[in-house]
């Protein structure tokens, strides 16, 4: 029935919430040698709570269905008053009587049981207590499980996902027969498995048994057809991008070999806009993104390939456009010093670079749309054509001025 009753009865060291002990509620019966902390011993599946001269004896018995858990607990010990009374709490609200009782919870969960050893119905000579865990009434596993084809390339690799339901307590153990000759057993629901590949489609009857914490099993079949498989199918795609930073079109050309005649190749660009069909294909992104491109191999209504790869799209506007203004700021007799402030813009993106050139030999890649130059006077007047290239989506833009530096 089980292998211990410690899954139902525990006694926790002191320093913990609860333990197994007894209250002196009297001085009656000074001979009974009593023990303030309860030891526990098992047998099969009777369990022992001692308290020196008294014991209380558990046993139960099975709660899976249609069975009901029934406790039985008896107060037993060498030095027990004759005629003495029993009253029992089992922590749930209800009580008993008797040197031997029966008890069923109504719900799971842990409870601390209480026993006062009486002289007559109104004098107490001893309080015990102890906690114990129920499972309840009844326990009613029911198996159930959900499949997916997670890896169209792989129809023979399918997802299984245990549904089981118990009415109390927890499943512990997923036991699946696959009906290939090969078994899993598991400590969760979710798991996967790879059946055999035939051209030819397979149906196979996969089995889960569902444990629970209390012992209970549960079990269900499901007939699951794993299609046939095309496996030597391999390759991918390739990509070419045309007027990149003008008006990007991207042509897919599918490269895998083995792929049987009257095959219709799908397209997922991933940019929400459906799947379309051809080989080679061309396309145009709105947006600059990276996309996972998909590439399907249907025969005849049924996706036998499918491989994917990870595509840099700059969009419809990815170039940037690169302006500046220029602004004296101050000068004195032998130098001048002048600002650039970037009005550069980009539609779709952010600036990646600011590249500045001012014309007299000085440079500066940092990132900076606002800066400032310092310009020498010479003994005639000097021009000087300053540049600012600006970058972004791997696009280059570039805008020059022309300041004038008069003579000393």
């Amino acid at each position: 029935m089980r292998s211990s009753l410690l899954r139902y009865v525990w006694c926790i060291p002191f320093f913990f919430l609860f333990s197994c002990k007894k209250e002196a509620v009297s001085n009656f019966a000074a001979s009974l040698k009593l023990t303030g902390e309860g030891t526990i011993s098992v047998s099969k599946d009777t369990t022992t709570v001692s308290f020196g001269d008294i014991s209380v004896r558990i046993t139960n018995t099975s709660t899976c269905f249609p069975s009901t858990e029934i406790f039985s607990f008896t107060a037993m010990g060498p030095a027990l008053p004759a005629g003495a009374f029993y009253q029992w709490q089992f922590g749930d609200g209800n009580t008993a009587k008797g040197s031997t009782v029966t008890y069923s919870y109504q719900a799971a969960g842990s409870f601390l049981v209480n026993l006062f050893l009486m002289q007559d119905e109104n004098t107490t000579i001893t309080k015990l207590n102890f906690p114990i865990k129920a499972l309840g009434k009844q326990t009613k596993p029911v198996a159930s499980f959900t499949t997916k084809f997670d890896f169209p390339s792989n129809q023979n690799y399918i997802t299984f996902n245990s549904t089981s339901s118990v009415n109390q307590g927890d499943f512990v153990s997923y036991q699946w027969e696959w009906g290939d000759s090969t078994s899993s057993v598991l400590s969760v629901p979710l798991t996967r498995h790879e059946f055999p590949k035939f051209i030819t489609d397979k149906t196979y009857a996969v089995k889960l048994t569902v444990t629970t914490n209390s012992g209970c099993k549960g079990d269900t079949t499901m007939n699951i057809t794993v299609p046939g498989t095309f496996s030597n199918i391999k390759g991918n795609f390739t990509v070419a991008a045309f007027d990149v930073c003008t008006n990007e079109r991207l042509v897919f050309t599918a490269a895998a070999e083995n792929v049987p005649g009257g095959s219709v190749y799908e397209w997922d660009f991933s940019d929400g806009k459906g799947v379309q069909t051809g080989n080679p294909i061309q396309y145009k992104y709105k947006f600059p993104n990276d996309y996972d491109v998909i590439m399907s191999v249907k025969l005849n209504g049924r996706e036998i390939y499918r491989t994917n790869k990870l595509v840099n799209a700059k969009g419809e506007n990815p170039k940037p456009t690169s302006l500046f203004e220029p602004t004296l700021v101050w000068q004195k007799a032998t130098e001048v010093r002048w600002s650039f402030n970037s009005k550069s813009t980009i539609p779709t993106s952010t600036i990646d670079s600011y590249q500045w050139n001012f014309g007299n030999g000085v440079t500066n890649n940092t990132f900076l749309s606002y800066i400032e130059n310092t310009y020498q006077r010479q003994s005639t007047d000097q021009t000087y054509r300053v540049q600012l290239i600006v970058t972004g989506n791997g696009c280059a833009d570039t805008a020059y001025k022309t300041i004038t530096i008069l003579k000393q």
